[in-house]
């Protein structure tokens, strides 16, 4: 698991995933879990957000009153409710795993990150650990974006990688190969370490350079259109248009 020393973090356990939750924030600092194929899939109703009843406080929601921000998943409902069931679905709402994102990065690109993550990347690198969370402004801790990190081992067993940063600021249909980084960009950002029991030399084969886009088959993906595309069609001006992605 991630580890900082500078910051107050507590380990929240779920059905699923693990949350580090840093208390100053009052905020997730990272989550991660572990994604495998969907075999069948089983629908369940989509649970309220509700306060999660561990911390014993109230969330302030505040910032969720108006259309700035929508309420975010870090661990995906999706991948919670399918893999792991209905309780870690209802864990997966819990205000602990829920951070405020732009809706064009909530609705288009986070999405589009989720669903490749379980319907291809782990399809073909099973398991696929996740690690993922919010990068703070400077000035602010309201998240400026977010960070996405896939694991897998290889067909000959070493570990290898896969870094995104996402800022809060995007239009919906860029290619996600714009947005890879290393894992040490994100530790830079955040102050934490991502991958501390290994060796420092592994760590650093597996944190200083940028994944090639071929890596788990990102290439063929990078451009995937988003599912709910249709309801951003022309708003606020722009006309998205995946097929420009693939060209770009």
């Amino acid at each position: 698991m991630p580890f900082t020393a500078s910051r107050d973090i507590r380990l929240i356990d779920n059905d699923g995933f693990v949350i580090g939750y840093d208390m100053a924030r009052a905020q997730a600092a990272w989550v991660a879990y572990r994604v495998v194929p969907v075999a069948d899939y089983v629908e369940h109703r989509r649970p309220p957000f509700v306060a999660d009843p561990r911390l014993g406080e109230e969330p302030d929601t505040g910032i969720y009153a108006g259309p700035r921000y929508d309420r975010g998943h870090l661990a995906p409902n999706y991948a919670m409710s399918q893999l792991y069931g209905e309780h870690a679905q209802r864990q997966s709402f819990y205000y602990t795993n829920i951070v405020p994102q732009r809706p064009r990065l909530n609705q288009l690109v986070w999405q589009r990150l989720e669903e490749i993550e379980i319907d291809d990347v782990a399809t073909h690198n099973s398991p696929l650990w996740v690690m993922l969370g919010p990068i703070a402004a400077d000035t602010t801790d309201k998240p400026a974006a977010f960070f996405r990190i896939w694991l897998a081992r290889s067909e000959a067993g070493d570990w290898q990688a896969m870094a995104f940063i996402v800022p809060q600021s995007v239009r919906g249909d860029e290619a996600l190969s714009r947005f890879l980084v290393s894992i040490d960009r994100i530790e830079a950002m955040t102050g934490l370490d991502f991958l501390p029991a290994l060796a420092q030399s592994r760590q650093a084969r597996l944190e200083q350079g940028v994944a090639p886009r071929r890596r788990f088959g990102l290439a063929k993906l990078a451009c995937s259109p988003a599912r709910y595309a249709a309801r951003w069609q022309g708003r606020d001006g722009a006309r998205l248009d995946f097929d420009r992605c693939a060209t770009r």
